[in-house]
């Protein structure tokens, strides 16, 4: 166990998971909880690694410190010896028990990706049909007759509103599970996307893409929960790649087959095509995936399941298996959660530096249009659809890129602390990806703004385009994991209200950013926009000199976080 020596130290023996003064072991353990008597009396099925032999790394999570606890450790974990190590019984979750077919951590490996390929889909989708509309615009405004800064609003509205969908899924989600809310919701976003091809005018446009929005958002936040559930925690960080690379994308590639579809089809046709997808999509979702929030601590709050395939299928779908299930928290016990993640100060900071970083994608992604389109003689470059669609492949690209770098970047600064720590890391360490990310954005910004008044090649508009969206990607992957560090038993809702700060500040961007462009330039309005980026800086420093502070005062996260061997080798 852990030993405290009366001068703050602690020395490192053996320790199972459970509680100890403040302390959460959530990993690796060496001896299997005295608590567990269910493991206990099946001593020769003790859980193991379910997919291999591979070696947990140990995590200790320090809640609250305990009396006369400080940061000093004796001996650093790092010093157990690998022969041993290996030999001893494993134990990931409290109450896991690896003969339980119904726990999804025991799911087979070509069940749990062709669940993961599901939900990555439906993520994919949700930014994508935000982004499909775009090119459809121009031919929009044509038939309404209307300007086509007005038939922007349509994206607007569709973009505040996913951020509200997100934040509001999480208490239904919570409440009667992924699964019911993953089915309706992807049932009305097929609705509305039927009623965006046949909408009569601009105006019931604009209140169908804003209704589509609200809904489609569901699996961008339920796409973390569902892979927490699945996968064991060494599998995390690689699964979660995965999954945010088919978020990332989706803004960008909509506009980008959005505007071949329409060399072909009118825009009417081209949304029945976004019809079948989100028809697929519900196909998958109702064939495939299945609930995964299971109790493994009191089985008895999982209710049991009825015989039949179609019966069971009704169960869970509809929702009655979420509300028939015990040790839910209650609806307004879920709001209340989210009230307090978002109270906690180096969140409320990493919110606003978010926002008012990311917000000018957002606002590039639905204003660019009205720069590339009209013709040269009244200052745009004269894009037809096709143009229009190959000028998306730079920020697609520039996604790829900067969440490549982004994956390793973090994980060699997360590496780092570790070592100068002697097996301690510290999240604020990982906020210094953030002192490259803001420059950059200001840069790009400034070259963009340049381009456009100045009318440089468009070529010049696409690389210094892909050089703001890769820093706000980076920036994107540094915070979403510092965030998760801080708050690891609330990991859907810190993805809901970061998704949220995305889309509110970005629904605020296209409503001026053009007018600003018309009435200074478009070369002052973007400085002014990369300069913003940059004092945001003031708010991570913030973070990073009271961040720590801050998280041991708190009762959400943990004031530390400690590894043990095989935690740097990843």
């Amino acid at each position: 166990m852990a030993e405290h020596s009366g001068n703050g130290e602690f020395e490192m023996n053996e320790l199972p998971t459970g509680h100890y003064h403040g302390i959460e072991v959530e990993s690796e353990t060496n001896e299997l909880p005295s608590g567990n008597a269910h493991a206990q009396a099946h001593e020769d099925h003790r859980p193991r690694h379910p997919h291999g032999t591979g070696t947990y790394s140990f995590v200790m999570r320090v809640n609250r410190p305990a009396a006369n606890f400080s940061e000093n450790v004796a001996h650093p974990p790092a010093t157990i010896d690998p022969q041993q190590d290996r030999a001893r019984p494993r134990v990931l979750y409290m109450g896991y028990d690896p003969a339980d077919n119904l726990d999804p951590l025991n799911w087979l490996r070509g069940r749990k990706y062709l669940f993961l390929a599901t939900i990555c889909f439906m993520s994919f989708l949700t930014d994508f049909l935000s982004g499909y509309g775009v090119p459809m615009m121009l031919p929009q405004s044509q038939e309404w007759g209307v300007s086509l800064i007005d038939v922007t609003r349509s994206l607007t509205g569709n973009t505040f509103t996913q951020g509200l969908g997100s934040v509001l899924t999480i208490p239904f989600a919570q409440r009667y599970g992924v699964l019911p809310v993953m089915f309706w919701c992807t049932s009305m976003t097929l609705m509305f996307t039927i009623l965006c091809a046949v909408s009569p005018n601009w105006i019931g446009s604009i209140a169908i893409r804003v209704l589509q929005g609200f809904f489609s958002s569901a699996p961008q936040v339920l796409g973390l929960t569902i892979i927490q559930e699945m996968f064991i925690f060494e599998e995390h960080a690689r699964m979660i790649g995965i999954w945010g690379w088919s978020v990332l994308i989706g803004p960008y590639f909509g506009p980008f087959m959005g505007s071949f579809i329409l060399k072909a089809l009118t825009w009417r046709q081209a949304w029945w095509v976004a019809v079948g997808l989100v028809a697929f999509g519900l196909l998958l979702v109702i064939l495939i995936l299945e609930e995964t929030g299971y109790d493994r601590v009191n089985r008895f709050n999982n209710p049991l399941h009825p015989g039949g395939y179609f019966e069971d299928k009704v169960f869970t779908l509809s929702g009655m298996m979420g509300y028939e299930a015990g040790g839910r928290k209650k609806f307004f016990q879920a709001v209340h959660d989210i009230w307090l993640v978002f109270r906690q100060p180096q969140f409320v900071l990493l919110f606003i530096y978010h926002g008012t970083t990311y917000m000018w994608t957002v606002g590039l992604n639905g204003t660019l249009i009205s720069y590339l389109v009209p013709t040269v003689s009244k200052g745009g470059y004269g894009f037809d659809t096709v143009g229009l669609g190959l000028i998306y492949f730079a920020p697609i690209v520039a996604i790829i890129l900067g969440e490549l770098f982004g994956h390793f970047f973090n994980e060699a600064l997360q590496n780092r602390s570790i070592r100068r720590n002697q097996g301690i890391f510290k999240p604020e360490d990982r906020l210094w990806g953030l002192y490259h990310a803001s420059p950059l954005m200001t840069l790009g910004l400034i070259l963009v703004g340049f381009s456009l008044e100045r009318h440089w090649h468009w070529s010049v508009v696409a690389v210094t385009w892909g050089l703001f969206v890769f820093a706000a990607m980076t920036s994107t992957v540094v915070i979403s994991a510092y965030v998760l560090d801080c708050f690891p038993e609330q990991s859907a809702i810190t993805a809901a209200l970061l998704n949220f700060s995305r889309v509110f500040f970005g629904f605020l961007a296209p409503i001026f950013q053009k007018t600003w462009s018309n009435k200074v330039g478009a070369d002052w309005s973007f400085t002014t926009q990369g300069f913003i980026c940059l004092l945001a800086l003031l708010l991570v420093i913030t973070v990073q000199r009271f961040g720590k502070n801050w998280r041991t005062k708190g009762e959400m996260g943990p004031s530390m976080i400690m590894l043990q061997h095989g935690a740097t080798a990843r």
